[in-house]
């Protein structure tokens, strides 16, 4: 396992992290057991970094990850997420993040979460969520002062000794906003959403490609990645899966008309062009994402011991050739241009 300084902080995170949704129920099937089970045996193995929310499996992945990380407090990294359920939350913003923070740091069975993050989209206005997909709302989109409030209010958290350094959620949100958050050199990390099916956050996207287009502007020809490397913020990758597009076999019923069914359909006629690599989907997903070099640390989803020896096999697999490479960067200018 390699480790990375995680941009201006003192921390050093493993190359792989692991994501908290799975241990929280929230992809697939699972059992508390081999949640905890996966928690001890990635710390062993080297993992040290682990991404967690209030909100997956509504507090069972900190539950789970509490449990799996007892006496090993001091060996890991633990990033958590406050999410304000509704409108009324934001008026009351500190009381919001305290209860949050405090209802954390007891599920979590610890007295300091190292990474407290932001959990929402990022827009110009306060407002309702904006999705791509059309799925239901369940957060309010937060504007530019109100990532500053976030920060205010965490920073006295910090000075408690309860966080220890706060960060943004990049994905999904509105680029001259996180543009704006990220030049004032007050937040300590970032997560940006990065995979084989969405390179525009290192940016690499056309016009037209709404689903594409997260993190790249096509006015500055800027990129998000870019921007957090250039302010030395650390990155933290996630979807490095596409939510569970980026495998052989889907391990759960999807509808056919969503986004995550077309994705998978896209990732497998890529497979097909990539079948020399003899390796898994899930692992040329991962591999790609381990090998852009902004990226701190990856963070996929693990929810079983099988993911979690195909996540770590990665490690021995970094070896794509220049001609792979040149292949998915034609095949990924195809799909947008296509589509």
């Amino acid at each position: 396992m390699n480790y990375k300084k995680l941009g201006l902080t003192s921390i050093q995170v493993s190359e792989i992290g692991f994501g908290g949704a799975g241990i929280g129920h929230a992809w697939g099937k699972t059992d508390d057991y081999e949640c905890i089970k996966c928690i001890n045996e990635a710390v062993d193995n080297g993992i040290n970094f682990f991404d967690t929310s209030p909100v997956y499996g509504n507090g069972k992945s900190e539950v789970n990850l509490g449990i799996g990380l007892k006496g090993k407090r001091d060996r890991v990294v633990i990033a958590t997420k406050v999410r304000f359920d509704n409108q009324k939350c934001l008026k009351n913003m500190k009381e919001s993040i305290v209860l949050s923070v405090e209802e954390s740091l007891k599920r979590l069975n610890t007295d300091y979460i190292d990474i407290l993050q932001i959990h929402h989209q990022i827009g110009k206005v306060r407002g309702e969520y904006q999705f791509r997909d059309n799925p239901p709302a369940f957060a309010p989109q937060l504007n530019y002062e109100d990532c500053l409030s976030f920060l205010e209010v965490s920073s006295e958290l910090v000075s408690q000794g309860k966080v220890r350094f706060v960060g943004l959620t990049g994905w999904n949100g509105d680029f001259d906003t996180l543009k704006k958050l990220i030049d004032t050199n007050k937040f300590a990390t970032i997560q940006i959403l990065y995979n084989l099916l969405n390179q525009s956050a290192d940016g690499l996207v056309t016009n037209g490609f709404d689903d594409i287009n997260q993190g790249y502007d096509l006015n500055s020809k800027k990129n998000i990645l870019q921007m957090a490397d250039d302010n030395r913020i650390g990155v933290i990758g996630i979807r490095s899966h596409a939510a569970g597009a980026l495998v052989d076999n889907l391990d759960r019923k999807i509808d056919k008309s969503s986004l995550l069914y077309r994705d998978h359909k896209r990732a497998l006629a890529l497979k097909k062009k990539l079948s020399q690599a003899n390796l898994t989907l899930s692992e040329i997903a991962l591999i790609y994402c381990l090998r852009q070099t902004k990226i701190s640390t990856v963070v996929p989803g693990i929810k079983n011991i099988t993911e979690l020896h195909e996540t770590l096999g990665c490690l021995k697999k970094l070896n794509f050739s220049s001609d792979e490479l040149n292949l998915i960067s034609r095949w990924y200018k195809e799909l947008v241009n296509h589509y």
